[in-house]
């Protein structure tokens, strides 16, 4: 047992072995939680938890994909998973061997030769109503050890988000873009073609990010089964999702009714048909209340205590910023905070161009300088170095200078304003690409504090298409589940 893996197995072994022993039920621990310091349910729950956090970081995993073998470098942090494991396996034994007999707990061992010595302090060991007991307290420390390896796990397994798209893009999505584009189309109509296909795609590049993340996730917990086939049935607490049955071999984001019919999982890209006008945000998951948990979207490990911060995390799993000015010299980069996409547009766009060669004619693009140049100055742009031209008759904006919207045209006061309206569509276009949680009920999310200005109505043969198009994005989704899964298997 020299290796995570081994470690793993051995806790897995001793949870199964705690569960399903007769004597465990005979001695009180039941389901209505009355009898026992430890109910069945609780340990049920811890059980599901530890195997949330095997399959989420492949600790359960052998050869190059192992946790071993990533920690490779980073013996410190390998160490305190091991001893968090061993800790684990020994309180598991503990509360067996109390339950089973073969040990009896400090709070029942009360007998008169313990304190033969006939001192006063007797009393201090007696046990009285508000005092916990030894299988209470060994309950406690089972809990806090997979706690503590969900903490631990949030600073091994996130990678850098300037990395996200590199394995992402062998994940191909391209079928999408049509109607990722002709969804643009239609919440946008007045914007330029060119900035609507590139709106389009973007959703497009998000739809493969997630589904790159979802192979990942599942290559990870692959194999998670426990070895004992006559494991007990499962009576996990009904707060628990059908995902975290601890009878099932781990796969997070399958569902019964999401299954097809070649037993693959689906996940569902239909997330504006049902209300074209805005797709909202999830409520933050009830697993935040006990700490570190996997993200449903991104299935990373993360520590999120507040519905503001759990959207600030979703909009960085989505990346929804993209520039979308013309003759943008990046127009294929994605930003995920506000603040950078701004500084992009100020540095790249947010300028004006004036002629330096006696007609003083100004321009709000470099598009339109290099026509005037061409077509008033030949002869001088010939004889200089156009770049270099374009650059001398280059000067910053005013933030408080009025501009319109290069998606609705609608005139905005000043840079700030121009910020917040064109980032709200951005937005929600880029909610487009959230994939649908089994069990999502539109009317009970939690709506985004970003509220959106100024959206087109969707028509009502608009909202056919909206229908078609999410069908056959589900359809797609599915079928390309086989090429995408070779292309996840060329990760780490």
């Amino acid at each position: 047992m020299n290796t995570i893996a081994g470690h793993v197995s051995a806790c897995l072994q001793e949870f199964n072995s705690l569960c399903s022993s007769p004597t465990t039920c005979e001695n009180g621990i039941t389901d209505d939680d009355t009898q026992s310091d430890i109910s069945l349910v609780k340990l049920q729950n811890e059980l599901s938890r530890f195997k949330v956090w095997s399959g989420n970081i492949g600790a359960h995993r052998k050869g190059r994909s192992s946790l071993d073998h990533r920690l490779r470098d980073a013996s410190n942090i390998r160490n305190q998973v091991v001893e968090l494991l061993e800790d684990l396996r020994e309180s598991l034994t503990d509360a067996k061997d109390i339950l089973t007999g073969q040990i009896t707990p400090w709070d029942q061992d009360l007998s008169q030769h313990d304190f033969s010595d006939g001192n006063s302090d007797e009393e201090s060991f007696q046990i009285g109503p508000s005092r916990e007991s030894e299988l209470s307290q060994i309950f406690t420390a089972i809990v806090e050890d997979i706690n503590c390896l969900f903490r631990l796990s949030v600073s091994i397994h996130n990678p850098s988000p300037h990395d996200r798209f590199k394995k992402a893009c062998l994940t191909d999505t391209s079928r999408y873009e049509p109607f990722d584009v002709q969804h643009v189309c239609n919440k946008l109509s007045k914007a330029p073609k060119p900035i609507t296909e590139r709106l389009g795609k973007a959703i497009s590049r998000r739809r493969q990010y997630f589904k790159y993340r979802e192979l990942h996730h599942d290559k990870l917990a692959s194999g998670l089964e426990l070895d004992d086939k006559d494991q007990m049935q499962s009576t996990v607490a009904s707060s628990l999702p059908k995902k975290l049955n601890v009878n099932e071999p781990i796969s997070l984001e399958e569902d019964v009714e999401d299954v097809s019919d070649t037993g693959r999982s689906q996940t569902s890209w239909a997330t504006s048909a049902a209300n074209p006008e805005r797709r909202k945000i999830p409520p933050l998951p009830a697993e935040a209340e006990n700490g570190p948990f996997e993200c449903p979207f991104c299935f990373m490990m993360v520590s999120i205590a507040s519905k503001n911060h759990w959207r600030k995390h979703v909009f960085s799993d989505l990346f929804p910023y993209i520039c979308v000015e013309l003759g943008c010299p990046a127009p294929d980069q994605d930003f995920q905070r506000r603040h950078k996409w701004a500084d992009h547009v100020k540095k790249h766009h947010w300028k004006t161009w004036a002629c330096k060669l006696g007609c003083d004619t100004i321009f709000d693009s470099s598009q339109d300088m290099k026509r005037h140049l061409a077509q008033k100055h030949s002869e001088t742009a010939k004889l200089t170095h156009l770049d270099s031209l374009l650059t001398t008759c280059e000067r910053p904006k005013p933030e408080n200078e009025p501009t319109d919207c290069p998606l609705c045209n609608e005139r905005q006061p000043s840079f700030k304003q121009y910020q917040q309206h064109v980032g709200r569509y951005q937005e929600d276009l880029a909610l487009f690409a959230l994939p649908h949680l089994p069990g999502e009920e539109d009317d009970k999310n939690e709506e985004s504090d970003f509220e959106s200005e100024g959206h087109e109505e969707v028509d009502s043969e608009g909202q056919d298409e909206f229908e078609k198009a999410s069908s056959y994005i589900t359809r797609l989704s599915n079928e390309s589940e086989d090429e995408a899964t070779g292309a996840s298997e060329l990760s780490p």
